[in-house]
């Protein structure tokens, strides 16, 4: 999944399960910058400290994308959740749909709601839960599980450039992930078709219905768990479903490129389209810049802000170490998954 589903939906999703709009928006960026938190510098204050920055994505044009430890340490814990099905160990790797382990980080993530970093952790565990939806039946590692032969898509056209692209792409990308793939498992209202690992019959994927279920289960989650344990982010009575899925396909489900449809969501809440009214817009750089100025970023010298050791950016990052461990330490080695 992408903006429009990660940081616009999860966003509203919040806001009509009744959260405030304030946690809705911190729970929503942290959902959204795991997919952003592209760097693992340490940064070095020339007020004194430092402070170590955790990776929870990887620039695609790197090298190092093609590394276990890149697919055992980011990958993994964070976009391809082990569904800990099957018999041998890379069956179990495979990313499955509201899986096991996955209701498990969504119950341990409760457990550290409380910590100052608990709000960061629950975006970033949405992320993951949503993303087992869209990446299952991949894993994140260079295996033949993830090999993608002869797509086709079925509710978009495409050009004789774009058959040729997509071709080159799953002929000569990695299977990693759903790399082979290329977008295709990210967009919401796509109905595409592959020939899978087998290579012997296609596989017809529903997006628009994988994306729906998704937003059940997380407004579930949200009105349900997150309001027993954490009452106090929400000012609201929730929406029923009945009352926002038409709502929601009617915005998730438009067929244009990403660009124009996080413009779309932009416009949408502006206009009070889900019953309230607000001008909110995603800066991946908004959390770095109320924590850390840069002095020198050529030198990368930097210094802390007053407000960094209560900072959300500070916070985020705890979340993700914090996340990270317990998927890597706790929850797979309980399923013989040692990473």
């Amino acid at each position: 999944m992408k903006i429009d589903f990660h940081f616009y939906t999860i966003y509203v999703l919040c806001r009509l399960a009744g959260i405030k709009h304030e946690y809705s928006k911190k729970i929503a960026y942290a959902s959204q910058h795991t997919d952003d938190a592209k760097y693992d510098h340490e940064l070095e204050f020339i007020s004194g400290g430092r402070f170590q920055q955790q990776m929870s994505a990887h620039k695609f044009l790197d090298l190092g994308v093609f590394s276990k430890k890149t697919g055992y340490d980011i990958f993994l814990p964070f976009h391809f959740l082990p569904g800990i099905e099957g018999k041998d160990f890379y069956e179990k790797l495979l990313c499955r749909a509201n899986s096991r382990t996955a209701k498990e980080m969504l119950k341990d993530t409760l457990n550290t709601l409380n910590k100052p970093y608990g709000i960061h952790r629950l975006g970033i565990a949405l992320h993951v839960y949503a993303d087992t939806w869209s990446h299952q039946n991949f894993h994140g590692l260079y295996k033949f599980h993830n090999k993608v032969d002869d797509i086709e898509l079925e509710n978009k056209e495409q050009s004789e450039f774009q058959e040729i692209e997509v071709e080159l792409k799953s002929t000569f990308l990695p299977a990693i992930g759903h790399a082979q793939a290329f977008i295709f498992p990210d967009e919401p209202y796509l109905i595409w078709k592959y020939k899978g690992r087998n290579n012997k019959e296609y596989f017809r994927i529903d997006n628009q219905k994988r994306t729906m279920d998704a937003a059940y289960n997380i407004y579930s989650f949200l009105i349900n768990d997150v309001k027993d344990k954490k009452s106090d982010l929400f000012d609201k009575e929730s929406k029923g479903w009945d009352e926002i899925k038409d709502k929601l396909r009617e915005v998730l489900f438009v067929n244009k490129p990403i660009e124009q449809r996080e413009e779309l969501w932009k416009q949408k809440i502006k206009d009070g389209f889900f019953g309230f009214k607000v001008d909110i817009e995603y800066d991946d750089r908004e959390w770095f810049k109320q924590a850390v100025e840069v002095i020198d970023k050529d030198r990368r010298i930097y210094d802390k802000k007053e407000v960094f050791h209560i900072s959300d950016w500070k916070y985020f990052h705890d979340a993700l170490t914090i996340h990270k461990f317990y998927i890597k330490n706790e929850l797979l080695p309980k399923y013989g998954i040692i990473t």
